[in-house]
């Protein structure tokens, strides 16, 4: 249990630190609640949705856009990691990835996905 006795402090500091944070920020913060502020906001649309309600095809769009590039620029660490053990074939690999990554973003901007009406 002595091993363990500077992580139960640093813990107990972390979460005393926490709640005082949460405390005063509550404290401190202005509360001038309203009609509008009391009203449900989501995604940009101010109503509560409901199973009728028709949601913006660019909304889903740019979703699956940012879906795409962000898991895609998960592989850039690893590869950043081992460029010079992967040698010839890892740099291979990793240009045909970003010629794949490149023609998709060439394709989404031509085709507008990328402009904000």
């Amino acid at each position: 249990m002595a091993d363990y006795s500077a992580l139960m402090v640093y813990l107990a500091l972390a979460a005393a630190i926490a709640a005082l944070l949460v405390i005063i920020s509550g404290r401190l913060s202005p509360s001038n609640p309203s009609i509008a502020k009391l009203r449900p906001y989501e995604c940009g649309v101010s109503e509560p949705q409901t199973t009728e309600t028709r949601w913006p095809v660019r909304f889903a769009l740019v979703a699956m856009l940012f879906l795409v590039f962000d898991v895609e620029a998960l592989f850039f660490f690893p590869w950043a990691v081992l460029a010079r053990e992967l040698s010839w074939n890892g740099l291979l690999a990793m240009g045909g990835f970003f010629a794949v990554l490149g023609v998709g973003y060439l394709y989404a901007r031509a085709r507008g996905a990328l402009t904000w009406r």
